[in-house]
This record gives structure tokens, sequence and C-alpha cells, in this order.
């Protein structure tokens, strides 16, 4: 094999694994904004709050600076 042969052959692995990485890196993120939102709509209901009543309570808060 010559060496352009293999840099391109080493090249294309290097592509699909990133293509992985990123595949799984969009799947843990998936699965964290799945978790906090499971998480917030548990508070809300314990709370008894409904989205817009938690809206109301975050735009009322003061600006952090």
């Amino acid at each position: 094999m010559s060496k352009n042969a293999a840099f391109r052959e080493i090249e294309r692995k290097l592509a699909e694994n990133l293509a992985q990485l990123d595949a799984r890196k969009k799947t843990e993120h998936l699965r964290e904004e799945r978790a906090f939102g499971d998480e917030l709509k548990a508070l809300m209901k314990s709370y008894r709050l409904s989205a817009p009543d938690v809206l109301a309570i975050l735009h009322s808060a003061p600006k952090a600076h």
C-alpha cells in the first residue's frame, strides 16, 4: 500500500470515528434534555404550577449582573 493510500485510509477512518463521536454527543445531549424536562415536569406537578406560572416567575426574577 502506498503512503498516499495509507493516508487516505487513515483519513477515512478518522472521518468515520468523528461522525460516530458527533452522533454520540447528540444522543447524550438529547438524553440530558429529556431528563431535565422530566425533572422540571415533576417539580411543576409537585408545586401545582403550569408552564405559564413558571414563565411568569422567571420573567419576574431580578436580572443577574
